[in-house]
């Protein structure tokens, strides 16, 4: 009989060689930070307000395969509503002012500090994502887009 031992699974623990030249933590986030490319930091890592590019045009860094689409909103309303709830407590701390007067005030102080956060959480969240190298597979990507196309939509 064989040695149960020798035919026990045992998991690859050689970390993945990461196919993006990734400069060190500071500057990757100081790039993810400005909504640069984390790679290079020469081009602009967004398409639109929120759409992440592909491919970084000047390096080549697979921006669109990293998977920055869930957290960065829930990481924008933990830190913005914070501070906002803390300026409320400020601005209400003897407890005089109207509500309508609140409303007023901290609506739209929280849309806006919200959607102006968003985007730089998003470029951080993408740089610590392809600094850690966490990628979509080549071919969940590759399904989406054929799938998009026989569907008619346009991505």
């Amino acid at each position: 009989m064989s040695d149960p031992a020798s035919t026990a699974w045992r998991s690859d623990r050689s970390r993945p060689v990461n196919p993006v030249a990734m400069p060190g933590w500071g500057p990757a986030l100081r790039r993810g930070l400005m909504m640069r490319c984390p790679s290079c930091g020469t081009t602009s890592a967004f398409e639109g307000y929120l759409k992440v590019r592909p491919e970084c045009p000047h390096c080549a860094a697979p921006l669109g395969r990293v998977p920055c689409d869930d957290a960065p909103p829930y990481i924008t309303l933990v830190i913005a509503l914070h501070f906002i709830i803390v300026c409320m407590l400020l601005a209400d701390f003897d407890g005089g002012m109207n509500w309508i007067v609140s409303m007023a005030i901290f609506v739209p102080l929280t849309l806006v500090v919200l959607l102006g956060m968003l985007r730089p959480v998003k470029g951080i969240t993408l740089a610590i994502m392809l600094k850690n190298n966490m990628l979509r597979p080549v071919t969940a990507t590759t399904n989406v887009k054929s799938a998009d196309r026989s569907s008619g939509r346009n991505g």
